[in-house]
C-alpha cells in the first residue's frame, strides 16, 4: 500500500510538472486579463467606499484571483472553481459587514455570525437605492452565459450529481484536460462581469469616479434611453 501511494505521489507530480511546461504562465496572465476588471473595482473600494471594517474580504478577493490563477497552472480545476466561488462570496460579503462592525468583531472572535448570499442579497436590494432596477437592466443586456454564475459554481462544490462529484482515480487524475482550465478561465471572466454587474448597480449614483473599465463596458451594453434610467436619482447623470 504504501509503494502504490508513493509511486502514486510521483505520477501525481511529474503529471503537474507535464501540465506546468506545457502552459508556462499563459493561465496566469489570461485569469489576470479576466479579472482585470474586478481588480480596478478592489482598488476603488479600498479608496473611496472602504470604512475600515472587513477590508480583509477585499484583500481576500484579490487573493482568490491569485489562487485560480495559481490551481489552473497547475491543473487542478476544482480547487479553481472554489476560489471562483470565494470572489463572489466575499465580494458579496464586503457589501454588508463594511455598514456592521459589530457583527464583523463577533464573527472573528466566535466563529459566528457568517451571512448566506441570499442573506447579503436581501440587505443591499433594501439598503442600495436603486440597485434591484438597476441589477435587473444590467441582466437584461449582459454578455456572460450564466445570469448567476454563483449558482453554477456553488453545484461543483456541493458535488450533489454525477456530474460534479469527485470521481475515483488516480492522483494523476487530478490534473485536468486544458479543455476544462480553458472554462474555468471563461467563468474568471463571467464572475468579473457579474461582480461588475453588481458593484455598479450599488454604486451608480457615483458614477463619475467608478473604475473605468466598469463604465466602459457599460456604455457598450446599454443605449442611451437605458443610461438615463440607470443613472436616474441622486448623482445621476
Amino acid at each position: 500500500m504504501t509503494d502504490d501511494f508513493r509511486r502514486q505521489t510521483d505520477d501525481f507530480a511529474g503529471t503537474v510538472a507535464v501540465h506546468v511546461k506545457a502552459n508556462r504562465d499563459e493561465f496566469c496572465k489570461r485569469v489576470s486579463e479576466e479579472a482585470n476588471c474586478l481588480l480596478a473595482w478592489l482598488e476603488y473600494l479600498r479608496t473611496s467606499e472602504a470604512t475600515r471594517v472587513a477590508d480583509a474580504l477585499l484583500n481576500g478577493v484579490q487573493g482568490a484571483i491569485i489562487e485560480t490563477a495559481g490551481c489552473l497552472t497547475l491543473g487542478l480545476v476544482r480547487p479553481a472553481l472554489s476560489s471562483l466561488r470565494l470572489q463572489v462570496d466575499m465580494t458579496l460579503s464586503w457589501l454588508y459587514f463594511k455598514d456592521h462592525p459589530v457583527e464583523w468583531n463577533h464573527l472573528r472572535d466566535t466563529g459566528r455570525g457568517f451571512q448566506s448570499k441570499s442573506d447579503v442579497w436581501k440587505y443591499v436590494s433594501e439598503h442600495y437605492p436603486q440597485f434591484k432596477e438597476r441589477f435587473r437592466e444590467m441582466e437584461r443586456v449582459k454578455s456572460r452565459r450564466e445570469a448567476d454564475p454563483y449558482r453554477l459554481l456553488s453545484a461543483h462544490i456541493h458535488g450533489q450529481t454525477d456530474f460534479t462529484a469527485p470521481t475515483v482515480g488516480p492522483l494523476s487524475g487530478l490534473v485536468a484536460e486544458r479543455r476544462l482550465c480553458d472554462e474555468c478561465v471563461e467563468l474568471q471572466k463571467e464572475v468579473t462581469e457579474y461582480l461588475s454587474d453588481v458593484l455598479l448597480s450599488a454604486y451608480g449614483d457615483e458614477w463619475a469616479s467608478l473604475p473605468p473599465c466598469a463604465m466602459e463596458q457599460l456604455e457598450r451594453r446599454l443605449n442611451s434611453k437605458q443610461k438615463t434610467k440607470f443613472f436616474k436619482g441622486p448623482g445621476g447623470g
